[in-house]
C-alpha cells in the first residue's frame, strides 16, 4: 500500500509540473502576440486569438514599419500542441528580425532605393516604395530557407499571410503562402479572394514566393482568418464552414471591425454548443473608414 501511495504520489506531482509548465508555455507565448495594435488614423484594426489546447500553433502579428507602414501577418502551423507553439514562435521571431534586418539596411544612405513598384498613374496604383516589397519577399525566404534547412526533420511546416499596408493610400502588399485566401470586401458588398501566390513556409527549402498588389478604398474590409474558424464542429459534426462565415460578414457590412469579429467568435462558440474547440481559432480584420 505504502508503494502504491508513493507511486500515486509522484504520478500526481509529474502532472502538476506537466500542467505548470504548459500554463509557463502559454505565457510565453502570449507575449509573441501584439500587446496592443498599431491603429492608423482613418483604420481600424481588431483580432481575435483562442488556442484550442494550452499552446497554440496559429499565430498573428501586426506591427509598426517605416514610413508609416503596417506590417499584418497570420499563419497556422501544421501541427498541434507543443512542438507547433514552439514552430510558431520560431517563425514569428525570424520573420520579424528579418523584416526589420532589411529596413535597418536599407536606410543606409548607400541602400536606400525608393522607386515605385507598379505603379500606374489612374489606375488606382500607389507611390508605393520597393523597399517594402524587397522587406516582404525577403523575410519570407529566408524564414523559408532557414526552416528547410535546418528544421526539415521535423516535417513541420505553416500555411502564411503576410503582408504590408500603406495606411496613406490604401495599398496592400501581400504574399500568401498557401494560407487560406483572405477576403478583401468593399463598402459595395463585393467580395475578393487574396489567393495563394506560393507554398507553405517550411515546406520546400528552395520554394518560390511572389508579391501581389491589393487595394483597400474607404470603406473596405479585409478579413484574415485560419481553419479553425471554419472547421469548428457541432456535436452532431458538422462544420461551421464558409457560408456562415460569409453570411455573417453579409449580416455585419458596414460596422466595426471588432463588432464583426465579435460576432463571428459568439457564432462559432454557439455552433460547438459548449463542446471543446478542435483547432486554434484566429481571426484579424483591417477596416478603412469612410
Amino acid at each position: 500500500v505504502a508503494l502504491q501511495n508513493r507511486r500515486l504520489r509522484t504520478r500526481e506531482a509529474s502532472l502538476l509540473r506537466y500542467k505548470r509548465e504548459l500554463e509557463i508555455g502559454r505565457n510565453i507565448q502570449a507575449n509573441f502576440l501584439p500587446e496592443a495594435l498599431p491603429q492608423p488614423p482613418g483604420w481600424e484594426i481588431a483580432a481575435r486569438f483562442y488556442p484550442a489546447r494550452e499552446v497554440a500553433g496559429d499565430f498573428y502579428d501586426v506591427f509598426s514599419a517605416p514610413g508609416g507602414r503596417i506590417g499584418l501577418a497570420i499563419a497556422d502551423v501544421c501541427d498541434k500542441g507543443v512542438a507547433a507553439a514552439m514552430f510558431m514562435a520560431l517563425l514569428r521571431s525570424l520573420l520579424r528580425a528579418f523584416v526589420q534586418q532589411y529596413y535597418y539596411r536599407s536606410a543606409q544612405p548607400a541602400n536606400v532605393e525608393f522607386e515605385s513598384l507598379d505603379y500606374r498613374p489612374g489606375q488606382g496604383g500607389s507611390q508605393l516604395a520597393r523597399i517594402d516589397e524587397g522587406a516582404l519577399l525577403d523575410a519570407i525566404r529566408l524564414t523559408n530557407a532557414y526552416i528547410g534547412s535546418n528544421h526539415a526533420d521535423t516535417h513541420i511546416f505553416a500555411t502564411l499571410f503576410f503582408g504590408i499596408l500603406d495606411p496613406q493610400s490604401g495599398t496592400l502588399i501581400y504574399a500568401n503562402c498557401g494560407h487560406l485566401p483572405p477576403v478583401l470586401r468593399g463598402k459595395d458588398g463585393n467580395e475578393q479572394r487574396l489567393m495563394p501566390t506560393g507554398p507553405a513556409v517550411g515546406l520546400l527549402p528552395d520554394a518560390q514566393f511572389h508579391v501581389q498588389q491589393a487595394q483597400l478604398g474607404p470603406g473596405d474590409l479585409l478579413f484574415m482568418y485560419t481553419d479553425g474558424v471554419t472547421e469548428a464542429r457541432n456535436p452532431q459534426g458538422e462544420m461551421f464552414g464558409e457560408a456562415r462565415l460569409a453570411a455573417l460578414r453579409e449580416e455585419h457590412a458596414g460596422e466595426a471591425a471588432e463588432t464583426l469579429l465579435a460576432a463571428i467568435e459568439s457564432a462559432v462558440r454557439n455552433f460547438i454548443a459548449g463542446g471543446e474547440p478542435t483547432d486554434d481559432l484566429t481571426m484579424l480584420a483591417v477596416k478603412r473608414g469612410e
